[in-house]
């Protein structure tokens, strides 16, 4: 799996004051870090860098292209889960 593949990607924060919260992948930066936004506090202008190893890839994907979108997304996933 590429590392395109991955991007729109649901993500849960595993670690951190944020634990528990959903994001979507924006980015990948490294073997290490990616950048998530959720359209509320973490927008797309200014993604959250977070380690790999602190997230949980979800099965879920999204095509969501601006704030507003990302947060109606995460809304329904969040719930269904």
């Amino acid at each position: 799996m590429s590392n395109e593949d991955f991007v729109g990607r649901v993500v849960i924060s595993k670690h951190g004051h944020d634990k528990g919260k959903y994001y979507v992948i924006v980015r990948i930066l490294d073997d290490k870090f990616l950048l998530v936004a959720n359209g509320e506090n973490r927008p797309l202008l200014t993604p959250k860098r977070k380690n790999i190893r602190h997230i949980f890839v979800t099965k879920n994907r999204t095509a969501a292209t601006s704030d507003s979108d990302i947060k109606k997304a995460l809304k329904i996933f969040s719930k269904g889960e």
